[in-house]
C-alpha cells in the first residue's frame, strides 16, 4: 500500500495519550487519500477547518464526522490502490471513545486547557433550529411560504385527503416506517444538531423516491416538521434533476401534496 506522507504539525503537548493516539490514527487514514484536504472535507460534509482541527488534535471529532471522514477516505483508497486502510472504523471509534474519557481533573478531553483559553462572556445557548443550518432553512422557507413571499404554482397546491377512521391505525403504523426517525428525534432532544442535520441531508441526497416518501412521512407523523423539510431541501439540491422529479411524483402519488409544494418552494428559492 502506498501513502502520501505529509509534513504534519507537531501535536499539542497538553493533550492526553488517548487523544494523541486518535490524532495519529486519523493522520494515517488521511494519508491514504490522494485528494486535497478540502476535497475530502467536502465529500465528508464538513468544513476544511473542522477536519484540520481534528487532524491536529484541536478537537475530538463527533462520531458522525469521524464516520463521514472515514467513508470519504475509504472510497479514495479503494480506487487508488491504498487498500486496506491502516485502521478499521471500529478501531477509530474505540480510540475516539478512549480520548473522550476523562480520567482525572487534569485531563482536557479534546480541548485546550482552561488556562490557555481566553475567557468568553457567557452566552445564551443557541436554539435547536438556529444551530442547525438545514433545519433553520426549512423553518425560514415555511414562514416565507406562509407569508406568500415565494410564489408557488397554484395548480400544484392541493389539500391532502385525510384517512378514514378505520384506516387511520394502519396508516400511522406504515407512516412510522423510517427506522432513523427515533434517532433524529433523540439527536435533536440531546442538542446534537449537526448529527441530525447530517443524517437528514444524507437521506435527501441518496434515498430512492420510495425511501424519501417513507422518511418524510415518518418525520411528519412524529411531529418533526423541520426534519422532514430539511430532507426535502436536500432533495432539491440533487444534481440529477430526473431523480428530483421522480421524488416529487412519488410524494404526489402518496397524497403528500403539501410536501410537493414545499419542494417547489425550496427549489424556487434556491434559483433566485
Amino acid at each position: 500500500m502506498t501513502v502520501n506522507r505529509r509534513n504534519w504539525k507537531e501535536l499539542p503537548p497538553h493533550i492526553s495519550a488517548a487523544h494523541r493516539a486518535l490524532a495519529k490514527a486519523l493522520r494515517e487514514i488521511r494519508e491514504c487519500s490522494p485528494r486535497t484536504q478540502a476535497q475530502i472535507a467536502k465529500d465528508a460534509c464538513q468544513e476544511p477547518t473542522t477536519l484540520s482541527n481534528h487532524l491536529n488534535a484541536g478537537r475530538i471529532p463527533d462520531e458522525s464526522l469521524l464516520r463521514s471522514f472515514y467513508t470519504a477516505v475509504e472510497k479514495d483508497a479503494a480506487t487508488s490502490g491504498n487498500w486496506p486502510l491502516p485502521h478499521t472504523l471500529d478501531e477509530l471509534l474505540k480510540l475516539r471513545l478512549d480520548a473522550k474519557t476523562k480520567h482525572c481533573e487534569c485531563c482536557t478531553v479534546g480541548a485546550p486547557a482552561a488556562a490557555e483559553r481566553p475567557e468568553k462572556p457567557a452566552q445564551q445557548p443557541a436554539s435547536r433550529i438556529v444551530s442547525s443550518p438545514g433545519l433553520a432553512r426549512a423553518r425560514r422557507l415555511r414562514r416565507r411560504s406562509r407569508r406568500r413571499e415565494i410564489s408557488v404554482p397554484q395548480e400544484h397546491v392541493r389539500a391532502p385527503v385525510p384517512h378514514r377512521e378505520g384506516d387511520r391505525r394502519a396508516a400511522e403504523s406504515a407512516e412510522l416506517g423510517w427506522t432513523e426517525t427515533k434517532l433524529v428525534a433523540r439527536y435533536l432532544a440531546d442538542g446534537q444538531n449537526h448529527e441530525a442535520g447530517f443524517l437528514l441531508w444524507q437521506a435527501g441526497a441518496s434515498y430512492s423516491a420510495p425511501g424519501i416518501v417513507e422518511a418524510v412521512t415518518s418525520c411528519r407523523t412524529a411531529g418533526l416538521d423541520d426534519a422532514a423539510e430539511a430532507i426535502l431541501i436536500s432533495v432539491t439540491e440533487r444534481a440529477d434533476r430526473q431523480a428530483v422529479l421522480n421524488i416529487a411524483a412519488a410524494l404526489d402519488g402518496a397524497g403528500r401534496h403539501g410536501d410537493v409544494t414545499f419542494m417547489l418552494t425550496a427549489a424556487a428559492r434556491s434559483v433566485r
